[in-house]
C-alpha cells in the first residue's frame, strides 16, 4: 500500500474498513463475554468520516477528501509537502479499488476534537486526530503509530 508522507511519523492512511463488533454467546453465563459498548453520536460521526475517506479512495476523489474530510490546515499541510494540489496529490497516493481500513473501538471524543485509531491491511496502523466543525468530523492530522 502507498503511504502519503506528510512530515515525520506522519501518515496518510490508503485503507478503511470498519470493523464489525464482536460478540458471542454461550450456553454459560461465567463465559459469556461483556457487551460492549454503544456506539454514541460523535463517535457515530467519527466513523462516517472514515467511511466516506474509504469510499473517495476506492473512488479516487481526491477532491472530495480535501474538500470535505480534512481541515484546510491538513490540506495546506499536504501542499506544502508535495508541491502540488491535495486533490493530485491525495488521488495518486490513495487511490485504491479495493480500500479497507479496520477502526478500533476505542474513538475517543473530547469536546470538538476525536480520534480514532485504523488499521489498514498490510497491517499499518494510524490514529486520525480530527475536528468537529459544523456538526461534521474533518481529519486534522493523520499519525502513524506501532502496531501492536
Amino acid at each position: 500500500m502507498k503511504c502519503l508522507t506528510l512530515g515525520p511519523r506522519l501518515a496518510l492512511v490508503t485503507t478503511v474498513g470498519v470493523l464489525a463488533g464482536c460478540g458471542g454467546s454461550s450456553d454459560e453465563p461465567s463465559s459469556a463475554p461483556e457487551p460492549s459498548a454503544a456506539i454514541h453520536g460523535d463517535q457515530r460521526t467519527i466513523l462516517a468520516t472514515v467511511d466516506a475517506l474509504q469510499a473517495a479512495s476506492r473512488k479516487g476523489d481526491g477532491q472530495s477528501v480535501c474538500a470535505d474530510l480534512f481541515t484546510p490546515a491538513l490540506v495546506k499541510s499536504v501542499e506544502a509537502a508535495a508541491n502540488r494540489s491535495c486533490a493530485k496529490e491525495v488521488r495518486q497516493r490513495m487511490f485504491s479499488r479495493d480500500a479497507a481500513i479496520s477502526v478500533g473501538r476505542d474513538i475517543e471524543v473530547a469536546g470538538d476534537r476525536g480520534t480514532a485509531v485504523v488499521r489498514e491491511q498490510n497491517g499499518n496502523v494510524s490514529k486520525l486526530s480530527m475536528i468537529k466543525h459544523n456538526a461534521r468530523w474533518r481529519i486534522d492530522r493523520v499519525t502513524a503509530q506501532n502496531p501492536g
